[in-house]
């Protein structure tokens, strides 16, 4: 079932909404998904993957996305000049809240590599662990 996509579910089926309801329905009126909930697929099914993907050495990185939420305002993609700016530019991000955050509405807040609401550590130590990846 993939909610907002199929009108119905099958009278065999049983949903258990994000919330523990073991019964979830349409009719409740409660979503049955986080509003923050994301798509997510094996990484094994991936068509464009590294073959090498799961060695134990690591895969060479080209890219590295960060994605916020900002309508207006900051071009929608754009290349640091390299590795330090680039943690730079993650480190100053700034997004619009979602549900994820404690803030609700259209808020444009900082939100370094738009994880804000996941660091669980000094955010000091979290910056200097990306500059060392850089030798990695």
């Amino acid at each position: 079932f993939w909610e907002g996509l199929e009108k119905e579910t099958p009278n065999n089926v049983t949903i258990t909404s994000w919330l523990g309801d073991t019964n979830w329905s349409k009719e409740s009126g409660k979503p049955a998904a986080h509003p923050n909930s994301r798509f997510c697929t094996p990484a094994g099914q991936c068509p464009i993957i590294d073959p090498a993907w799961e060695d134990p050495k690591g895969v060479p990185i080209s890219a590295i996305l960060f994605g916020g939420r900002r309508p207006q305002g900051v071009p929608l993609v754009y290349e640091s000049f390299d590795w330090k700016h680039g943690v730079l530019i993650g480190g100053a991000m700034r997004s619009e809240a979602t549900a994820a955050a404690e803030h609700r509405g259209k808020v444009i807040m900082h939100d370094p590599f738009a994880m804000r609401p996941f660091f669980g550590y000094n955010f000091g130590h979290y910056l200097q662990h990306w500059l060392s990846m850089e030798a990695r």
